[in-house]
């Protein structure tokens, strides 16, 4: 995707100002794709309306991908001076193929979709054109209506268009009712909230090929669907999606599901709702083995981070509330490899780590982290020190979506720097920002500025520092230690790492709601049942005494044991 020099506050597109119409000189080639199948008569027509628009003709390439249509479609007499027609190769069908066929075939700066069975005002072409000419994160939304009847011919077509009568010729005042309601509320969506793409239809857009590569293209397997689909995706990569009232085309004939691209609901719940997180009313209803695109893409660098630590952080965001998520482990994990024979070395941990998560199919392993979390709408950035409480990415994601936040900051009051915390970004706000920001500037204040910023102070069971925490191994079995008769151990009760005593006192413990045991550490239990690792923290000493004492005491409470069960 191609840098943009303006920056844009959300989709308020009213900070943009456009060429005027007939006052400025086009310069990228315009390519408009026609999906069609039969209706020879009606594209005709479309092709009529297409040879008398405003935009210089040079400049307009119409490609038209015949479905298998019998017979194949021709061009007629009376078209644009570029227009050619492909015939869509075998095993490729369907409106969403089409786009995506004419598109890969197109050469043009700025892609325009058409229907075969519409007719074009004069000012179709220009009147969207302008804006891509002004930004390129534009994505234009023609004035589609609704005709019963229109001109018989093509020459009528024309005469009509070049007089200036199409209108009266064809408007019935008939159009999408729910779009029409959707722009109200949201400004002509300068307003609009994260379901603002519902107002994206395929039927008359344009946007840069650009912009259109960088979100994907349209799915060439959806048939049904594909334009919410599409306009989904385009609003994840950073699109503003603006109306443009002066880009009028009339659907000719009787309306219908099929013509208007409207799917069913039973269609968007079990087709649609796989690959678009958003509705949540729609996602709620998939089960989790059939989410294809997740709500939240998480990631955790874990280089040079212990096993245990990578335990800690990433077996809490697993038994997170929040079960829409997929999860990026960061590390040199072709190095691991490198020498499979040695048992520890400098790899040891992270072959621990590989091991462990493996076979979770919510874990993928990669050697540097995304830049977003395209197609997903949000990406997490969770520092490996960091343990989330169950209920923590619930809560910063309904933050980010009542406040609109670009960019949701979780971090303890207690913390010195802003940066330490967790982040949650929305996908669109990044995407947007690295095309935006210059050399230098922090993409956090760029995304502040383009989205918003939230802030929360988290409370201890909200955010845990697992720095603060000390993992120590089981303790050897070897001869107790005489010197160490009479000491104490700290043995934490909560799951994963617990905090060490600071001061060594008995007392402290005891305060934090630990019990003090004179006996054998006991191992904390991980997710889904599986053994973790007991946290241990002496009263004193130093590393090198550590384990014979804790032999020490393991073996006297073993002894003692015994002596119990034998008498």
């Amino acid at each position: 995707m191609e840098r943009v020099p303006t920056r844009v506050f959300r989709n308020d597109w009213g900070v943009l100002t456009p060429p005027a119409h007939g006052h400025w000189t086009p310069e990228m080639r315009v390519s408009v794709v026609i999906p069609a199948r039969g209706g020879q008569r009606r594209l005709d027509l479309a092709l009529a309306s297409l040879a008398a628009q405003t935009y210089p003709g040079d400049l307009i390439e119409v490609v038209v991908v015949d479905d298998h249509s019998s017979p194949p479609l021709r061009l007629p007499a009376l078209r644009p001076d570029h227009c050619r027609i492909l015939a869509a190769p075998e095993g490729g069908w369907g409106a969403g193929f089409g786009r995506s066929y004419g598109a890969h075939a197109s050469t043009g700066d700025i892609l325009l979709w058409m229907d075969a069975d519409m007719i074009a005002a004069p000012g179709f072409i220009e009147a969207q054109a302008r804006w891509q000419h002004t930004h390129a994160e534009c994505v234009t939304l023609g004035r589609v209506r609704f005709a019963d009847t229109g001109p018989a011919h093509p020459t009528e077509v024309l005469s009509l268009a070049r007089a200036g009568r199409l209108h009266e010729a064809l408007d019935t005042g008939r159009h999408h009712e729910w779009i029409t309601h959707l722009l109200a509320t949201s400004e002509d969506l300068r307003d609009a909230d994260h379901l603002g793409f519902h107002a994206y239809m395929g039927a008359a857009a344009a946007l840069r090929r650009s912009l259109y590569e960088a979100a994907g293209g349209v799915d060439p397997d959806l048939d049904v669907g594909q334009d919410t689909e599409f306009g989904y995706r385009l609003w994840q990569a950073g699109a503003v999606l603006l109306p443009e009232p002066a880009a009028t085309a009339w659907h000719v004939g009787r309306a219908t599901t099929a013509r208007t691209r409207l799917p069913s609901e039973r269609f968007r719940t079990e087709v649609l709702a796989e690959l678009m997180p958003h509705p949540h009313a729609y996602r709620e209803r998939v089960p989790a083995h059939r989410r294809r695109v997740p709500l939240v893409h998480a990631v955790v660098d874990v280089r040079g981070a212990s096993y245990d630590l990578v335990r800690g952080c990433v077996d809490r965001l697993l038994d997170s509330a929040e079960t829409d998520l997929v999860l990026t482990l960061v590390a040199d994990w072709e190095g691991v490899g490198h020498d499979p024979a040695a048992v520890g070395g400098p790899h040891l941990d992270l072959r621990l780590i590989q091991a462990n998560y493996l076979r979770e199919p919510r874990i993928t392993f990669a050697g540097a982290p995304p830049l977003t979390g395209f197609p997903s709408p949000f990406l997490l950035q969770v520092p490996v020190a960091w343990g989330l409480g169950q209920v923590a990415l619930s809560r910063l994601l309904a933050s980010a979506e009542r406040h609109r936040a670009g960019l949701t900051e979780l971090f303890p009051a207690a913390s010195p720097s802003h940066d330490a915390g967790v982040r949650l970004w929305r996908t669109r706000a990044l995407a947007r920002a690295l095309r935006v920001r210059e050399e230098g500037e922090d993409v956090a204040d760029v995304v502040a500025a383009l989205h918003g910023r939230y802030r929360i102070h988290a409370g201890e069971d909200t955010l845990a520092d697992l720095s603060l925490y000390r993992s120590v191994p089981p303790p050897p079995r070897t001869a107790s230690d005489p010197t160490a008769r009479g000491s104490a151990v700290t043995v934490s009760r909560r799951t994963g790492p617990a905090a060490p005593d600071p001061t060594g006192a008995p007392g402290a413990a005891a305060a934090r709601g630990e019990r003090e045991v004179p006996g054998e550490p006991e191992a904390g239990e991980g997710r889904e049942g599986r053994p973790g690792t007991g946290t241990v923290a002496p009263a004193g000493g130093r590393p090198g005494r550590l384990r014979a004492w804790l032999a020490a005491a393991w073996h006297r409470a073993r002894h003692r044991g015994r002596g119990a069960a034998r008498a």
